[in-house]
């Protein structure tokens, strides 16, 4: 959290390697878990023991079923991400699990957003895919690197497509949420004559990604 005399703001920070499933995957839907579950553990004073009503979270994560939402612990738990395997719900009241630290503590970069970003989710203004790509944006954004201007990025849709093993449809449909909440705003690029040719004299074209600008109040 960033404190100042108007107001405290929190973030999420999450782990870049996971945001981008760059060591093991995680779905757009269990992602969306763990970045809830990395948000709760700072809330929690870096305390690895998080205690929180599962009704309540489920709601939010817009499950329905109990047997939906075990499984997506299951999968935190077999990646190492929690140290709890969670079997069995409480019929009422709290539960609790132990958060595995590790690959935050010892994670040498984060992706840092406001978590504000839960607001547009809870809304239903952006889903799964919209919520994951975003994070993935922003964990290629620097904006204290100004000499290398790093206040946008332009990731691939190929790479999007790979790492998190989903659709170009997929992608513009969630860029298309992003832009309507107005949390990104795209430069297209478009194919530009090289003024070369290749062996059969044809004239080759050069297609640069999209710049991702994502807004302000997100960092």
């Amino acid at each position: 959290m960033v404190n100042n005399k108007e107001k405290t703001k929190f973030y999420v920070h999450v782990p870049s390697n996971i945001v981008r499933n760059e060591d093991f995957y995680l779905s757009n839907d269990e992602f969306v878990l763990y970045a809830r579950l990395c948000f709760l553990y700072f809330r929690n004073y870096h305390n690895k023991e998080i205690e929180f009503d599962h009704k309540r979270l489920m709601d939010f994560l817009k499950i329905s079923d109990t047997r939906t939402f075990k499984k997506r612990m299951k999968k935190l738990f077999d990646e190492g991400l929690i140290e709890t395997n969670v079997i069995n719900l409480p019929t009422k009241g709290s539960m609790k699990i132990v958060f595995n630290n590790k690959p935050i503590e010892e994670c040498k970069h984060f992706t840092m957003i406001s978590a504000e970003v839960f607001s547009y989710w809870k809304n239903e203004q952006i889903d799964k895919y919209a919520f994951r790509q975003l994070l993935y944006y922003k964990s290629h954004i620097n904006l204290d690197d100004k000499e290398n201007d790093r206040s946008f990025c332009y990731v691939g849709y190929e790479t999007l497509t790979q790492r998190l093993k989903i659709s170009k449809t997929d992608v513009k449909n969630a860029n298309k949420k992003l832009e309507q909440a107005k949390l990104i705003a795209v430069t297209v690029h478009k194919l530009q004559n090289t003024n070369s040719y290749n062996d059969a004299d044809e004239l080759i074209f050069d297609r640069y990604n999209n710049h991702y600008h994502v807004t302000d109040k997100m960092h």
